[in-house]
């Protein structure tokens, strides 16, 4: 029975205890929560001016730099090489003779083709003069005299002795003439394709620039981009030109894009250099002819480059994964002498520009499409909601064409000191569990109040 008495004095103490501790917290999160009310309700609040300057909108690709005069050299006839009169390195004029190969053959044609001439020339001749034919014709009779007069002068008259008539006459058969006058053509034709087989035995540069390789050396065999005379004179031209820019340039649509020319010797040319770059989708839909362009060497980032836009490919130059890019062509300005084909480069394109136009930063702004929200901070700390019309958008600013005038304050992002007390929760640190263990205690309490009875 005395131990009753006991139990009851302990559990009083573990409630005065548990009060005591109670009142510790209450104390502290009073304090806290004080020192910290008037950081809860203000808000540190970023503001920008609104000011006149250069709002400027940019959209950025990746290319590489070419150049249009770029060329492979090939021979219209192949053969074995003779002679290669420059060397890599050397700076070269358009005309200037590059290599040759062996003219045996081709000589041989010229002069068969020339005889063949002479011969169809003569045989036009021959059939433009016709033949000579000569027709005899036999002469009639007739008689001296005849009459009553006759025979009173005593006799009847003579009759005369027939004359053969002889004509002479040129015949000429047109339609003979008509097949020596094609043989004539087909000789001219054949002599003129052999000749520039002939001429073709010599390589010589179609256009300015410095010899970037040579693939071989005298007495290998190169091919042509002929038939060694035997083709049509339209097949010839066709073949001296395709070797003149072979690889330079290829492209679909309104764009390009470029490759490394190739040839039995490439010149490169860096005068009026050009780079193709690919653009995003959205991107490209904003390039236009004309618009101004930065390009950065990637590999000297100091090395910034002027360039206009001179096209736009309207076909999509790849697509990676659902990503769609399309094509541009820019010319660089400026001295290009120490560019080389190939460079990559990145280019950033000036797509719009407003020059001292009121701007704000993008942050300043809400909302899409050409109408916009800003909230104005006035200079007493309130603030007001406004509608702002907008311009041009730049990479971080935008034009502002009306709601805002120079100089007012519009409120960018607020950063809060707090929910009240300083703490994210509102509440003191294990405040939740402690009050979960004063219930426990209580809970103990009575069980074992609950227990002890």
């Amino acid at each position: 029975m005395k131990v009753l008495p006991r139990r009851r004095g302990a559990v009083l103490v573990n409630s005065a205890l548990g009060v005591a501790l109670l009142g510790g917290v209450a104390l502290a999160y009073t304090t806290l929560d004080s020192g910290s009310s008037k950081a809860a309700t203000t808000s540190r609040v970023r503001t920008a001016t609104v000011a006149k300057g250069t709002v400027q909108a940019t959209v950025s690709g990746s290319g590489t730099l070419f150049s249009p005069s770029d060329a492979g050299q090939d021979f219209v006839t192949g053969g074995r090489l003779t002679s290669v009169k420059v060397a890599v390195g050397d700076a070269v004029k358009k005309g200037q003779v590059l290599a040759t190969v062996d003219t045996t053959a081709a000589q041989q044609q010229v002069d068969q083709a020339q005889s063949a001439l002479n011969t169809a020339e003569a045989n036009l001749t021959k059939a433009e003069a016709g033949e000579s034919v000569t027709t005899t014709v036999a002469g009639s009779a007739g008689s001296s005299g005849s009459g009553r007069g006759g025979a009173a002068s005593g006799g009847a008259g003579a009759q005369s002795t027939p004359q053969p008539t002889t004509t002479t006459t040129v015949k000429v058969d047109q339609a003979q003439v008509a097949a020596a006058q094609q043989q004539v053509d087909n000789a001219e034709t054949t002599l003129t394709n052999a000749k520039e087989a002939l001429a073709g035995t010599t390589l010589t540069a179609t256009t300015d620039g410095t010899v970037a390789s040579i693939s071989g050396k005298v007495g290998d065999t190169v091919p042509g981009t002929g038939s060694s005379g035997s083709s049509s004179s339209g097949g010839s031209a066709g073949g001296s030109s395709g070797g003149s820019s072979s690889g330079t340039k290829t492209g679909t649509g309104s764009g390009s894009s470029s490759t490394t020319p190739s040839g039995f010797i490439v010149l490169t040319n860096p005068t009026g250099m050009e780079v193709t770059a690919n653009f995003s989708e959205l991107d490209s839909l904003k390039l236009k002819k004309g618009q101004p362009a930065t390009v950065t060497l990637n590999a000297q980032s100091d090395t910034k480059l002027e360039a206009t836009v001179l096209s736009v490919s309207s076909l999509p130059s790849s697509s990676t994964n659902g990503a769609v890019q399309y094509g541009a062509t820019l010319q660089i300005t400026g001295d290009t002498s120490t560019l080389r084909t190939g460079l990559s480069a990145t280019i950033s394109v000036t797509t719009g520009s407003a020059e001292n136009a009121l701007s704000v930063p993008t942050a300043a702004l809400q909302g899409t499409g050409s109408t916009r929200t800003a909230t104005v901070v006035h200079d007493d700390g309130s603030t007001e909601r406004v509608q702002v019309a907008v311009g041009i958008e730049g990479d971080s600013t935008v034009q502002v064409t009306e709601g805002l005038t120079e100089g007012e304050k519009v409120e960018l992002t607020s950063t809060t000191a707090g929910t009240g007390n300083g703490f994210p929760s509102g509440q003191f640190p294990g405040a939740g569990g402690a009050a979960g263990g004063f219930g426990g205690a209580g809970g103990t309490r009575n069980g074992g109040a609950g227990g002890t009875r």
